[in-house]
């Protein structure tokens, strides 16, 4: 099971058992990285604080190389009181509980030194109310930072949201149509990208949180996308071409706005992730014609089945162990950019609860499990103590998912992911090969092609929990093909495949 196969075996398709996807030759080059989102806080404690900090990561870089990862994406770091940190206090400084800017300057550096590329989340569509423009606002409403954030008809200002530590912090969207507000955010984008003015040493590209064009949906201050998004994108590009814009749409559809308006490099591939929890076929063929009918050339999306917003997918799964490779092989071999969140490889559970604070979501971002006992070396629960976030059950001792168990299990999850990461970085059809819906006659059986020139990747996923008939002769006409993940030859004509079940097969 160690062992990677790159042996190709001649084979021949029917044309008419392809739908395709409509996917460009001209791909992006993203769609090479292999990206791991870090919520900063729950990864990695360097010093026994229990509170994830950028040291943690700094010194995981390494591990995560290995790993074969090549992007790391970063949940926002800004001063913030907030445990998430998305609604800042000051967006030029690291929160002191997470280190400090340099701390931060050093891990991108560390990180480029071994090749691999930084993202950092940006939030800057709301400041908290220490922020010097909500702050004076507050205390005079004739203040001239009056006009930097919105009030009348806003959907925040005025309120005091909960949040799970019992503080009152009061929130207000920006306004947008400020021209000093556009200068204000053109430099924080140019602060983190290139300090100084250099732009090798920021980082490589922004996470924008929640993009939307009707800023709140209250149809008042619309026309972000082009007019306050596209001005910022384009001024950060005219000093570094190659800074990343990865867009999260705050509607969670295709995202040809953000693609279209603000000239964004990539989105979420949510309507892939929805109908990839249905495990539906239907759901999912669909899902895959049109993410890839709508990508503009050059351009990619973000391929994912869990993140810090949604349920974790052993969750979902139950913690199938089959159900739960099935994702594994449908988040690294679709077409796309794979986003893989801390802990996914591990099996982390997780669902959000309803607390009425921001604490809703902390079972989603449970402490990375270094060790066996929770409560390990490194281990990064800030949580602990503060509430019924750390009483869901999701992590226990020694339950059989966290790195120390399963790093050393040839069989274990941990290690299923990084054979996957290794098969698609080494076979670059799985990269930037285009996807093409194969037809079956099973209803259960999801099957797609990759193909770049004259290789081509062949992928079967059962979608039932009982095990599934197919005839590879009726997609293949060959008598001979290979498993990547095994390197065993499969006969050409029927099989069966397990609950759950796939194959990665490599043709030509």
């Amino acid at each position: 099971m160690n062992r990677i196969s790159y042996l190709r075996i001649p084979v021949v398709l029917a044309a008419s058992a392809l739908i395709s996807a409509a996917a460009t030759a001209q791909t992006s080059p993203w769609e090479r990285e292999v990206v791991y989102q870090i919520f900063p806080r729950s990864y990695c404690d360097s010093n026994g604080d229990h509170v994830g900090d950028l040291k943690g990561i700094t010194g995981k870089l390494p591990f995560l190389h290995r790993f074969g990862i090549t992007t790391i994406l970063i949940n926002p770091i800004f001063k913030a009181r907030e445990y998430h940190n998305y609604f800042a206090d000051d967006f030029f400084q690291v929160d002191p509980s997470l280190g400090t800017n340099e701390d931060f300057f050093k891990l991108i550096r560390r990180a480029h030194r071994i090749h691999m590329k930084v993202i950092l989340d940006m939030e800057i569509q709301y400041v908290a109310d220490r922020h010097p423009w909500l702050a004076e606002v507050l205390k005079n409403p004739e203040s001239p930072y009056a006009s930097y954030v919105w009030t009348k008809g806003s959907a925040f200002f005025g309120m005091n949201i909960p949040w799970w530590g019992g503080a009152k912090v009061e929130v207000a969207a920006i306004n947008p149509d400020n021209p000093a507000v556009k200068s204000y955010a053109k430099k924080i984008f140019r602060f983190w990208a290139a300090p100084n003015g250099h732009p090798d040493a920021g980082v490589d590209g922004f996470r924008i949180d929640h993009m939307m064009d009707d800023l709140d949906f209250k149809h008042i201050k619309t026309g972000m996308l082009h007019g306050f998004w596209r001005p910022i994108i384009e001024d950060l590009k005219s000093i570094k071409p190659n800074a990343f814009f990865l867009a999260e749409q705050a509607d969670w559809k295709l995202g040809t706005d953000c693609f279209e308006s603000a000239h964004v490099d990539s989105v979420y591939a949510f309507p892939l992730y929805l109908a990839f929890k249905t495990q539906n076929k239907t759901n999912i063929t669909n899902a895959i014609l049109e993410t890839n009918r709508t990508t503009p050339a050059r351009k990619s999306d973000f391929i994912f089945i869990e993140n810090h917003d949604v349920e974790r997918f052993a969750s979902v799964a139950c913690s199938d162990p089959m159900l739960m490779r099935l994702g594994a092989v449908f988040n690294l071999t679709m077409k796309g950019t794979p986003m893989i969140y801390y802990g996914q490889e591990l099996g982390m559970k997780g669902i959000q609860h309803n607390w009425n604070s921001d604490g809703n979501d902390i079972p989603v971002r449970l402490a990375y499990r270094w060790t066996k006992k929770v409560d390990g070396m490194e281990s990064a629960n800030f949580y602990r103590n503060t509430g019924p976030w750390d009483k869901t059950g999701f992590t226990k001792d020694n339950d059989g998912i966290s790195l120390e168990e399963e790093a050393p299990s040839p069989d274990s999850l941990f290690n299923f992911y990084r054979r996957l990461i290794q098969l698609r970085m080494s076979n670059s059809v799985l990269q930037t090969g285009s996807v093409s819906i194969v037809e079956n006659k099973n209803s259960s059986i999801l099957s797609y092609l990759r193909v770049q020139g004259s290789k081509r990747v062949l992928v079967l996923l059962n979608l039932a929990a009982t095990s599934q008939p197919i005839s590879v002769g009726d997609i293949a006409r060959s008598n001979r093909k290979v498993n990547l993940l095994t390197g065993k030859a499969i006969a050409g004509k029927r099989m069966i495949l397990p609950p759950h079940g796939y194959r990665i097969v490599e043709l030509r």
